[in-house]
């Protein structure tokens, strides 16, 4: 089996999802081949696209002719040209499977990646979604894709043929039966996440999200109130440069509710704890949770939950100061979610065997629209 990997080379958690994902495939003994700019070349506007942006017919040939030949910037920032979008279409026929790492919204607005319905017209190859979660589970996120009005219309579980999620916890319940989803977690083996033993306690502030500044002025009062070192981070980082800041500072102070959130276990992997004010900030990481139940769960060790207020969080900063071991907290990590770490080779495995069965083929996702009817969102 052969396998080919579709993301992006910019800073963000697609890379790090892509490259762990061939490390798991490689642990498997299975070929795989990582497209860094695979997001882009899906997304190459076709001729046929300029349509509905011109009024004639001369300006949709001036305008097709001129597209022929420049080179393409998207989303993902990144430029490809017409000849490399080629030569990606016909590399594809060479793949048993292809796997594209993206995000919601953008793995199912209509317009976006379109590039996947055309390999699925030329070649009888299946094609998977990998995400941190799943959208069976991410409540009213069908619902917004889907209307016209939001992203221009959107697919629902329809769009691939199989589905790869870190997580499929979330507060809204997984429904029905026969959802075409593996659980196979991450793969950060990686060197440059690593624990610094001597290092001061020191809080890193995530990046601040509008909306909820509120929550930042309690936790921004309760650092100082209790002399606490932190850092805010604003900007633009390499993965690099962000992984380098998670080495040097003890815990991370949520700024927003996370749909899954990979800066909760890279920093994790560092030695830091990971602070919230409410257990739903982070779903995803629930540990005793179903995906079939609609309730809390629990969080792991590692988390300090302080229900947003002040005191209690500025308790929680002092006992975390003076009984800091930054090993300790990446060995709780490991323990308590090792599928976060390792993955999980077992679920990848079965959902291989799958292909190479025929259970999962390029016309599987056909089968799928009917689940759309019950994702619960909050009516």
């Amino acid at each position: 089996m052969k396998v080919a990997v579709l993301g992006e080379n910019k800073p963000g958690f697609i890379q790090p999802m892509s490259l762990g994902l061939t490390t798991m495939l490689t642990r498997l003994g299975v070929e795989s081949q990582y497209f860094p700019d695979g997001l882009a070349l899906l997304n190459y506007q076709q001729q046929a696209g300029l349509k509905n942006n011109v009024k004639s017919k001369s300006k949709r040939f001036v305008k097709s002719t001129i597209n022929r030949f420049k080179p393409q910037r998207y989303l993902l920032q990144q430029t490809v040209t017409r000849k490399q979008l080629k030569a990606f279409e016909a590399h594809m026929a060479e793949f048993d499977l292809i796997v594209v790492v993206c995000h919601i919204p953008t793995a199912f607005v209509r317009r976006e990646l379109a590039g996947i319905e055309k390999i699925r017209s030329m070649f009888d190859i299946p094609i998977i979604l990998y995400q941190n979660y799943y959208l069976g589970t991410r409540g009213n996120w069908y619902q917004n894709i889907v209307k016209p009005t939001n992203y221009g219309g959107g697919f629902g579980l329809e769009r691939y043929d199989w589905y790869l999620a870190a997580s499929v916890i979330s507060e809204y319940p997984l429904t029905g039966e026969g959802h075409p989803c593996s659980v196979i977690g991450h793969d950060l083996v990686d060197d440059s996440l690593n624990v610094n033993t001597d290092k001061p306690f020191k809080v890193l502030l995530d990046f601040e999200r509008k909306g909820f500044e509120k929550y930042r002025a309690i936790q921004l009062r309760a650092l100082e109130e209790t002399g606490t070192q932190y850092t805010q981070l604003s900007g633009r980082y390499s993965q690099q440069q962000i992984r380098a800041l998670y080495s040097e500072h003890s815990a991370l102070f949520l700024s927003f509710r996370e749909s899954f959130g990979l800066p909760i276990l890279e920093n994790q992997l560092c030695g830091n704890f990971i602070f919230s004010p409410y257990k739903h900030w982070a779903p995803s990481h629930y540990l005793n949770k179903q995906a079939v139940q609609n309730d809390e769960g629990l969080l792991g060790s590692n988390f300090r939950v302080y229900e947003n207020d002040l005191e209690r969080l500025k308790l929680q900063l002092v006992q975390c100061k003076a009984h800091y071991h930054p090993q300790q907290v990446r060995e709780v990590f490991e323990a308590q979610y090792p599928q976060f770490y390792h993955g999980d080779l077992g679920a990848l495995k079965i959902m291989l065997d799958k292909v190479i069965a025929g259970q999962i083929h390029g016309r599987s996702h056909l089968e799928y629209e009917k689940l759309n009817a019950g994702i619960v969102g909050d009516g």
